[in-house]
């Protein structure tokens, strides 16, 4: 078609009428459809703002005097475009999003308070499944003036499709819940066959807006992606089986050896990905910054009451976004680093981040920053008064261009379960320089010949170079080994031969740091011998080369592994060497835990490095102390023993004292025992409690103040909070508020809320609610430890009740043990919102449901036992906070070590009617305190001054005698049922060969 004619006709189309999706197509029961028709949405909704024609908005925007904008292509052409890329031939890929925002062919059968959906159904892949109205379209410059005159439909009937790109002669197709790979042998664009290979099964779909996208080739032949912040992963390969994280990450695919894995977790939402001429890692992000940069393994910031936790609970630290100077405004999701050589030096190694709530385009400049950067504005590339423009996706293509998908659209919220989108618009933009459109002839790198595909390896153009990369990889042309040998030594000679297998001596001395940096990564990703790295761990000088050394770390074996830690011992004003040397460590600390003390007692120079006594002593002792369990705990012992520097100790014991802060501390070693009541004494200001106990004004004011310190240990400061509540002082609740509030460890939180629960003051439950989702929701104990504290009090849990009502705190976040609290008040209001969120969940005697349940296991359980050391994980998670088993587990429940635990009817008697026999010692007690509280939970100490009351998560109350209104025995075990719920066969055939082991 010719291009003038082609433009026209853009120009000139309509805007469609919407194809909306109603409500009564999608929900699966009236609870959704009464959520659809009332819920108000939040954030930039659509509204009666007309569309601009293409070729009218095209006048609309203001740019730099250097660039101008072209309409590359628009509706009806491309519809909601959310992602492109390119292909050996320059052929622009373009995923249009046209199913955007329910999946076809499935049913909403709820929704959480952040609209995250939960369907009836798991959709089947292609062709298979459901048809929806995605589709994939191929634009091609045939006749090299640089505009496109040709474009095809090459996929269609797509059910939320995200990503495409081409390579290894197939096409990736992004369609979570799967990676899907198409054969395109022949390099005609189009499927060899209408059935893709399953590549990965297993991307979340709760929230359509942050599924997985952004595929990108790795220069390390991994095929890389992004997963949004609201949506969960539990993905499976041929190879690699059931990785499980919550929220935003990066994670990577090998599609030769078929293995899948987090590559970093974390970010804001991670829709956007970019891999530098370096071969770093980039995101852009729906903060205030540009985006985060992320290292091999690393962890991230997240919004952790909304997005979930880490996957490693003893991560003990994040990386945060790139520190930024300029614009402020959120957010800029699209990113890009432009390296594309024909814009000009004004832009190259620029962040091009486009801002699509802000309807303009920011160049920001990176600076590094340690091991990482930060970033600083510049003049705007673009900007437009169109509301409409709304840029989702930055790339640069083969012709150098920076190139936008703009979803074209007055709404950008998708918190909103209204599906009101312009269904029918969306342009593709580039931008280039004000002198001429950028022509490039016709070109096959895929047909290229060896010596042609060596030539592009110093091209301008970083898409050039990486793409002649992966060609030679793709074509495996390993005759090009002794001319890539010859050349002069790049980081691109270096992937190229890395990606031949014709890598065999590193070059580690090399004077390019990115060089260097790569061998790293080369050692760990091939688990080479590390005999070239142990020099360079300690001299090496650049910040990036000495991250990726701890990055490579953690992926190798502790022998070799440990060793690399020296080179976190340098100076890092980012603060990310001493995390990365911390992950790299705390990788074996119980998996090679024989190697990890064999290090620490080999090598005494690095236990007096700054690196070990302030950044990893305490987190080490504090992990194993967390882990609990007699191993671990003696772990601790060890840890101490390793050194008579008091100094050192001191780092020890603090981070043991630390694990316990706020929750019941358990029988530690004797070697231990001494070494930190001595410290405990110490830090729990005992003059000042004792001088508080005999009504010192004096007191009151230091122990005020002591309270609001900052700069004080978490273990002096909850030691005065107990004192002042047990004492009364009113005082004490507005600065137990402010620690709730603010952002403070877990530990802190939780010991002080123990000490808060004592003060009937509304302040406090206001503190928990307002700000549940950054403060309390994202840490599992602190979080139930709060809801229990509000649950005790009549008038709090009715405040409880009520945010659960609006949707604003999550149903499922509540333990049975909490819901039989919230019912001890017999209040109407509660008993509704019981009735309507858990029905059924109190139920305690036999049921049809709990004996076909039962019988169900039986019969899986008949035939044939699984993998015990499987089911351990599965006692531990399920079981362990309460049951001692083989010697490891908690104390609020019987040992169940010498029970008959051969007899299977055993188990499935008290796993599903706990409170038909309850053991004496172990029965549950309620207690109503004068003050208004009632608190449920096992007698843990009575005397004639009062009793001590530890409820489920260990937490230990002492109440007078005086201030007891009535305690009484409950007939309800504390243990909930339904513990097998979610458990698959083959999980009941491992957690009962571990719980009947002989």
């Amino acid at each position: 078609m010719n291009t003038r004619l082609f433009l026209l006709l853009l120009g000139s189309s309509a805007l469609a009428a919407d194809p909306n999706v109603k409500p009564d197509a999608v929900a699966g029961n009236e609870a959704v459809k009464k959520i659809m028709e009332t819920r108000a949405g939040r954030g930039v909704m659509r509204d009666d703002t007309p569309p601009t024609p293409p070729q009218e908005a095209l006048k609309k925007f203001k740019t730099r005097s250097d660039v101008v904008i072209d309409l590359m292509a628009a509706e009806p052409v491309v519809e909601q475009p959310l992602y492109a890329s390119w292909d050996s031939k320059g052929r622009m890929w373009v995923v249009q999003y046209r199913q955007y925002q329910f999946p076809a062919g499935l049913k909403i059968i709820s929704y959480d308070q952040h609209l995250r959906a939960k369907f009836d159904k798991v959709p089947l892949p292609p062709p298979r499944g459901e048809k929806g109205a995605d589709k994939i379209t191929v634009f091609e410059d045939t006749d090299g003036d640089g505009f496109f005159d040709k474009h095809e439909d090459v996929i269609t009937g797509l059910n939320i499709a995200s990503a495409a790109l081409h390579g290894m002669g197939r096409i990736w197709v992004l369609n979570p819940p799967y990676l899907l790979s198409y054969a395109d042998a022949d390099f005609d664009a189009k499927p060899d066959t209408d059935t893709p290979e399953v590549e990965l099964s297993g991307f979340g779909l709760e929230d359509t807006h942050s599924v997985a996208t952004n595929l990108q080739w790795g220069m390390d032949g991994w095929l890389y992606g992004a997963n949004g912040s609201t949506t969960t992963g539990n993905v499976s390969s041929a190879n690699t089986k059931n990785v499980k994280w919550e929220g935003q990450c990066i994670w990577r695919y090998h599609p030769i050896k078929k293995t899948f894995e987090i590559y970093a977790e974390g970010g804001g939402n991670t829709f956007s990905l970019d891999i530098d001429s370096k071969g770093r890692l980039f995101s852009g992000t729906n903060g205030a910054t540009r985006g985060m940069h992320y290292e091999q393994g690393s962890y991230g910031i997240k919004g952790w009451g909304k997005h979930g936790p880490l996957t490693n609970p003893y991560a003990f630290g994040w990386f945060e976004h790139m520190n930024h100077q300029g614009d402020n405004k959120r957010f800029p999701q699209a990113f890009t680093v432009y390296e594309g050589g024909l814009l000009g030096s004004a832009y190259e190694g620029k962040i091009i981040a486009p801002n699509a709530l802000q309807n303009l385009v920011y160049v920001s400049e990176r600076i590094p920053e340690g091991s990482t950067f930060r970033t600083k504005d510049e003049e705007n590339l673009l900007s437009t008064p169109d509301r409409w423009f709304r840029p989702v996706w930055a790339g640069v293509g083969p012709d150098g261009g920076f190139y936008m998908a703009d979803w074209y659209d007055t709404r950008l919220s998708h918190v909103s379960p209204i599906d009101d989108w312009h269904k029918t618009s969306g342009r593709i933009y580039r931008v280039r320089p004000a002198a001429g459109a950028p022509k490039l002839k016709p070109f096959d790198l895929s047909k290229a010949s060896g010596d042609e595909l060596l030539g592009y390896l110093s091209h301008p153009n970083e898409w050039f170079r990486k793409q002649a990369i992966h060609e030679i990889a793709w074509r495996h042309l390993t005759d090009l080994g002794p001319k890539l040998k010859a050349m002069p030594q790049t980081l691109e000679t270096l992937w190229a031969l890395d990606a031949l297998g014709l890598a065999d001596e590193l070059p580690f001395t090399s004077s390019d740091p990115y060089i260097r940096r790569w061998c790293v990564k080369m050692v760990g990703e091939e688990n080479r011998d590390v005999d070239g790295l142990l020099k360079e761990a300690k001299t090496e000088k650049h910040p990036e080369v000495r991250a990726q050394i701890l990055a490579t770390a953690k992926k190798l074996p502790a022998k070799s592994a440990l060793p690399l830690l020296w080179a976190g011992d340098a100076e890092d004003v980012s603060g990310h060497l001493p995390l990365l040397a911390w992950w790299a460590l705390e990788s074996k600390a119980e998996k090679e835990r024989a190697e990890v003390f064999a290090f620490l007692k080999s090598d005494s120079a690095f236990l007096k490095t700054s690196l070990f006594r302030d950044n990893l002593a305490e987190k080490l002792s504090k992990r194993y102390a967390l882990a609990g369990g007699e191993e671990n705990l003696q772990s601790c012992a060890d840890l101490l023993a390793l050194t008579n520097d008091d100094a050192l100790r001191g780092k020890f014991i603090a981070g043991i004292a630390s694990a316990f802060e706020g929750a019941e501390m358990p029988k530690l070693p004797e070697s231990l025992t001494k070494a930190l009541n001595d410290y405990m004494a110490k830090q729990s200001g005992g003059d000042l409690t004792l001088a508080l106990r005999s009504g010192s004004a004096d007191a009151l004011k230091s122990a005020l103040k002591l309270l609001e310190d900052k700069k004080a240990s978490n273990t002096a400061r909850i030691a005065i909070a107990k004192t002042l509540a047990e004492l009364g002082k009113q005082e004490a609740v507005m600065p137990m508020v402010n620690i709730l509030k603010a952002t403070n460890p877990p530990g802190l939180k939780r010991g002080i809320l123990q000490a808060a629960a004592k003060f009937d003051d509304k302040r406090i439950p206001e503190a928990l609610l307002l700000g549940w989702e950054g403060q309390i929701a994202g840490d599992k104990a602190l979080r139930e430890d709060a809801l229990r504290v509000m649950a005790g009090r009549k008038e709090w849990a009715q405040i409880l009740v009520s945010f659960v009502n609006e949707w604003k705190i999550p149903a499922k976040q509540f333990t049975v043990d909490i819901v039989r609290q919230l019912s001890l008040h017999k209040d109407a209001e509660i008993d509704a919102a019981i009735d309507k969120h858990w029905k059924g969940l109190l139920a305690t005697g036999p049921t049809p449901e709990k004996k076909k349940e039962s019988e169900r296991i039986k019969a899986v359980v008949k035939t044939g036992l699984g993998d015990p050391e499987k089911g351990k994980i599965q006692f531990m998670a399920r079981c362990a906070v309460c049951h001692t088993l083989f010697g490891e587990g908690g104390k609020i429940g019987p040992d169940l070590t010498g029970y008959d635990r051969t007899n299977a009817d055993f188990w499935l008697d008290n796993l599903f009617m706990p409170s038909m026999e309850i053991r004496e010692g172990f029965g549950a007690y309620i207690v109503k305190t004068k003050g208004g509280q009632i608190l449920t939970g096992l007698m843990d100490a009575q005397d004639a001054s009062g009793i001590v009351l530890k409820d489920m998560a260990g937490n230990k109350t002492a109440f007078k005698q005086a201030d007891i209104e009535k305690l009484e025995a409950s007939p309800i075990s504390l243990m909930p049922e339904g513990l097998t719920t979610g458990m698959s066969d083959a999980d009941l055939k491992d957690f009962f060969a571990y719980l009947m082991k002989k």
